[in-house]
């Protein structure tokens, strides 16, 4: 292992001007293909974002000649990587997951209050003129035939857009504290495995051994042969293609009890097969085992006892804090050895491999956080309001990128489970307040979905600064510059295509988000400020304690089949894996099969064909998505039916 930062390879001016041109593209390509290509494609809807790995591909393809004829101005991995880091942290706040969300609710509350709806009455007066922009630069924004560039509306959007980039890099910086903090305890006494960034190491380190690999190419053949032809039939219906995904069976279940069963269908996706290869099978096999699970307890619970409201997704929150509470307590002795190095510089703890000192982590953590707290305090949030936000978010983001760490989940959809709904569920929007609730609102963006969570991409580039010899404490710069860069770009790609084409008349979501942030839920709770919800909160507690049990099971019982991971990751029955959960269970399926008949050298020869399998669906996918972009038209998207 490294020892010395010294001995790291130095993150290059090359590197960081190439990365940061790949941002401006990449932020432009995500909002392009989530608001203007129909279907929507979500490039960043999966915890390993498709953008990325084609510009890692990219760069690798145009370097090839580079090496055979300039090899003196071929990229090495290490910039190939820094770059792509920094695609990475683009796609942490660009497209659909982030953005869309963002400027959508920005957008919408005076636009479209109605004497009807009271919007006026009801929170205008809790929104402070410098979150969202000027009415009068809204007309083109929403009808299109118009332009960004002209005065009124960039002085419009020229203070949220401020304002905004500087929320999201104050934020974006806490959690890079908060990943320095943990990074040593779940990477290097734990040894958590990290599966995500296989790929992207294999593709720029690889060299020779991974491309004139014949497995690797069998798999990405295949993987390509499928999403070419349905590409081609999407685009060309005479051409015959094999349907992986989206095979529904709910019609098999339409008599009672069964009908509670609620949608299920049956998906083979080529990318979550890989990647769930690359999974320890006892949690794979716990993802499928609890989604199967979930739909019995509907069936028994719905179907047969004639049970209303199951809440689901509050258990699902429960399970997702509970995760979040578990690994801190178990970093807990990791954390009293960082505050003792806090507290004494020559304390035993060793932080000269960690992206910043301890100390340094430390006070960026409290300066953040005081800055957080002083702009919801100007905003108009009480110190409760801010407290349980906080602690939401930030647990909810811990168990987010343990997981992640831990699993590496193909996807970890939380489906509108953000820190407003959660403390309405437990203290009742009464409790919570209206000038508490307006401002939450306002941070829905960061919480709607959670697959594109910035805190565990960032500790994940960390792992691969580590194992790529790049220089981590420099590294925490580039991620900030990408993060600040992308943001801008981001607010510029959907702003000159919003403007162009008009909101109203984009195939997205953007102005969904607002109907949904202000229409089905604040003025709902506004209108009925209910105290806590009972069968809501008891969910929460079930699916917290459900979590705390399958962990002490794990850590009392070696024998014990099922991890809490498993189970947090399907326990809403919905969305994530519960979308793509046959998928898993194939994965899981092939690699059991191997090591159990063919034993382990078996295995790690079949690992270079589901690389390969990962990386042939990234590259062909991605590439009907930038033809649909450059062409502007209708193009085949992986997950939709």
């Amino acid at each position: 292992m490294l020892k010395t930062h010294q001995s790291t390879s130095s993150i290059t001016g090359r590197s960081i001007l190439i990365g940061t041109l790949l941002c401006i593209l990449n932020a432009y390509w995500l909002a392009y293909a989530a608001e203007l290509i129909r279907p929507q494609f979500l490039l960043n809807f999966v915890s390993l974002f498709f953008n990325a790995i084609f510009s890692l591909f990219a760069l690798i393809v145009v370097n090839v000649p580079l090496r055979r004829f300039s090899p003196r101005h071929a990229l090495t991995a290490q910039e190939m990587l820094v770059a792509y880091i920094m695609v990475v942290m683009v796609s942490t706040i660009g497209g659909h997951t982030m953005m869309t969300f963002l400027i959508g609710t920005l957008a919408h509350p005076f636009r479209f209050a109605t004497s009807e709806n009271e919007w006026a009455d009801l929170f205008w007066r809790y929104i402070p003129e410098w979150f969202v922009p000027n009415s009068n630069a809204l007309d083109g924004y929403f009808e299109g035939d118009s332009t960004f560039y002209i005065a009124r509306h960039l002085r419009g959007w020229l203070v949220p857009i401020l304002v905004w980039t500087g929320f999201v890099a104050l934020l974006w910086f806490v959690m890079i504290c908060l990943n320095t903090i943990i990074r040593a305890q779940w990477t290097e006494k734990e040894k958590l495995a990290y599966p995500i960034i296989q790929l992207p190491l294999r593709m720029a380190e690889g060299g020779k051994a991974f491309y004139k690999s014949g497995v690797m190419w069998i798999g990405f053949g295949v993987a390509g042969f499928f999403e070419l032809l349905a590409g081609l039939h999407h685009l060309f219906p005479q051409i015959p293609a094999v349907q992986l995904n989206y095979y529904s069976i709910s019609h098999l279940f339409t008599e009672k009890p069964w009908n509670a069963i609620g949608w299920i269908s049956l998906s083979a996706y080529p990318f979550i097969i890989g990647l769930t290869f690359f999974v320890p099978l006892d949690i794979s096999m716990s993802a499928w085992f609890f989604f199967l699970f979930g739909k019995v307890e509907r069936i028994i619970r719905v179907g047969m006892m004639g049970t209303g409201e199951l809440f689901f997704a509050e258990r699902a929150g429960g399970a997702w804090l509970a995760v979040g509470v578990l690994g801190l307590w178990g970093t807990r002795h990791h954390l009293r050895d960082v505050w003792q190095k806090f507290l004494n510089p020559n304390a035993r703890i060793d932080d000269s491999q960690e992206p910043m000192t301890y100390r340094t982590a430390i006070v960026g953590l409290i300066l953040g956080l005081l800055f957080l707290t002083l702009f919801c305090l100007k905003a108009g949030m009480t110190p409760g309001g801010i407290l349980g936000f906080c602690v939401i978010f930030l647990v909810m983001a811990i168990g987010v990128t343990r997981v992640r760490a831990e699993f590496g989940p193909p996807s970890h959809e939380i489906l509108a489970l953000d820190p407003a709904r959660l403390m309405t569920v437990t203290f009742g929007p009464r409790f919570v307040g209206t000038s508490n609730l307006t401002i939450i609102s306002f941070y829905y963006w960061l919480n709607r979905l959670n697959v594109s969570h910035p805190m565990p991409n960032q500790l994940e580039g960390f792992k691969i600064a580590e194992r790529a010899r790049i220089n981590s404490r420099h590294l925490v710069w580039v991620m900030m510059l990408a993060t600040i860069v992308g943001t801008l770009a981001s607010f510029w790609a959907f702003l000159h295509l919003m403007y162009k084409v008009g909101a109203l008349s984009v195939h997205g979501y953007i102005v969904g988000i607002g109907n949904e942030v202000f229409g089905r839920r604040l003025e709902r709770w506004i209108n009925n400020p209910t105290g806590p919800n009972i069968g809501g909160s008891q969910s929460m507690g079930i699916g917290a304690v459900m979590t705390w049990l399958l962990y002490f099971l794990r850590h009392r019982f070696m024998w014990w089949p099922f991890h809490p991971i498993g189970y947090v990751m399907t326990a809403a029955t919905w969305g994530g894996l519960a979308d793509f959960w046959f998928s898993v269970f194939l994965g899981w399926l092939v690699k059991f099969v191997i090591l159990m008949v063919f034993g382990l050298r078996a295995h790690q020869r079949a690992i270079p064909f589901f690389l390969g399998l990962v990386m042939g669906d990234y590259v062909f996918v991605s590439m009907w998505a930038l033809i649909g972009t450059l062409f502007n038209i209708p193009t085949y998207v992986l997950w939709s039916p």
